[in-house]
């Protein structure tokens, strides 16, 4: 199995360790199967019904906290059911895997591990025999090949921030903001707008100067055409405020 993307996204509210965990009653994880440096099926179970995820990798002991995005998906109604997510470029060969699921909403939050070591994990449904569950779904992921999402590649300390977009269709209006990184700050800056072309574009987006002294930055792409499958589409980045590279 190949990687389908690897994306450095993460939501600003994700970030910040003084987020407390929250949960649904008996939500839980269990690791499936895992294809070592590829991807990982996981059993989720009892899941709030018909809420989206979004799912971050990171180092181990780090909750997943500042990983990266490496899949969206909605629940089902029952909340339980099988997922498979790929393993990152940057996780490549750590021997543990932390996992994160992060509602959209910011109502619930749950962390795992695993290692990153071919193999099966989960007795009760052994691998290749899930299909006998209807709860289960491996292929439930939502998040598809060719996922929007932008690159950060270069950083003038409290002046601009120059991005490039990854898999935008094409002939699509987005509209771009930024704001202070920390999660307690909800004020969103628009700074530009554009109509992708369905290829690679370089942007170079000028820092607002209410944002110019703070140390991270929240950027957010908003999709304002209904073209790709979802309401409300955003693709999200925090920027360390300094200069890069």
């Amino acid at each position: 199995m190949h990687k389908k993307f690897s994306l450095f996204i993460a939501l600003s509210m994700l970030l910040l360790v003084a987020v407390p965990a929250q949960a649904a009653p008996n939500m839980d994880t269990s690791i499936f199967y895992v294809e070592e440096n590829e991807y990982v099926t996981m059993v989720m179970e009892k899941f709030p019904s018909n809420e989206t995820y979004y799912v971050f990798m990171g180092e181990y002991g780090s909750y997943g906290m500042g990983g990266t995005l490496v899949s969206k998906l909605t629940t089902n109604d029952g909340g339980t059911f099988l997922a498979t997510f790929p393993i990152p470029d940057d996780m490549d060969n750590e021997d543990r895997i932390a996992i994160r699921f992060q509602s959209a909403s910011g109502k619930s939050v749950w962390w795992n591990w695993f290692y990153n070591d071919s193999g099966s994990y989960y007795s009760k449904y052994p691998y290749g025999t899930s299909d006998d569950d209807d709860d289960y779904d491996v292929d439930y992921n939502q998040l598809q090949n060719g996922f929007p999402t932008f690159n950060v590649v270069e950083v003038v300390r409290s002046s601009s921030i120059t991005v490039t977009t990854v898999n935008f269709p094409a002939d699509v209006r987005w509209a771009v903001y930024m704001k202070d990184g920390s999660m307690d700050d909800t004020n969103w800056y628009e700074v530009s707008g554009f109509n992708s072309e369905g290829s690679t574009q370089t942007m170079t987006l000028s820092i607002p100067a209410d944002l110019r002294y703070k140390d991270k930055i929240a950027i957010k792409f908003y999709c304002m055409d209904y073209v790709l499958g979802t309401n409300d589409f955003i693709t999200y980045n925090l920027v360390d405020n300094r200069d890069y590279p």
